[in-house]
């Protein structure tokens, strides 16, 4: 008597292989998708905090051509506390970031930023263009300021420096 083996018995397993790749197909496919939404993440945070030191930075500058706009003394451009001449090696090295403690520059607080710092250039002055001082009166110089400013992000590293730094400059007129 030949005992025949039914036909389940044979089956060598073509489909738990089958199923062993599908498995590991879609483990691969949600390594992969895991991975873009951190880097989406990473990038969507590199932005804000960027967003936040350029908002501070450019506080900053209005803050410094609110000054020279509301102040009627203008300090001496003597090099020091903020105010230099043009291109002087005194003035801060941004790339310092963050500058230390009286490092010759102006600090703007700003509610619900981080702390930016600006400081003013006396460029070159002109007389307007057609006027004369024939009668007598005095002609008004124009003068022009670069201002300078560094904004930074809220992330910081281990040590408590920020990591992202905004530097913005703009030319004023005065007035």
């Amino acid at each position: 008597m030949h005992h025949r083996m039914p036909e389940r018995a044979r089956e060598s397993g073509a489909a738990l292989i089958v199923a062993l790749i599908f498995l590991l197909l879609m483990t691969l496919l949600s390594t992969a998708s895991m991975r873009t939404s951190t880097m989406q993440e990473r990038m969507a945070g590199n932005q804000r905090d960027w967003n936040i030191g350029f908002q501070s930075a450019e506080a900053a500058l209005r803050e410094g051509e609110d000054y020279l706009l509301n102040e009627d003394d203008l300090p001496e451009f003597n090099d020091t506390g903020g105010f230099y001449q043009i291109n002087s090696s005194a003035a801060p090295a941004w790339a310092s970031a963050p500058l230390a403690e009286g490092a010759g520059v102006l600090d703007v607080a700003i509610e619900d930023l981080p702390t930016a710092h600006y400081y003013v250039e006396k460029l070159s002055s002109i007389r307007p263009a057609g006027v004369s001082t024939e009668t007598g009166t005095p002609v008004e110089e124009i003068y022009y300021f670069r201002i300078t400013a560094v904004g930074y992000g809220a992330a910081v590293d281990d040590d408590g420096d920020p990591i992202t730094a905004v530097v913005l400059r703009s030319v004023y007129r005065s007035r």
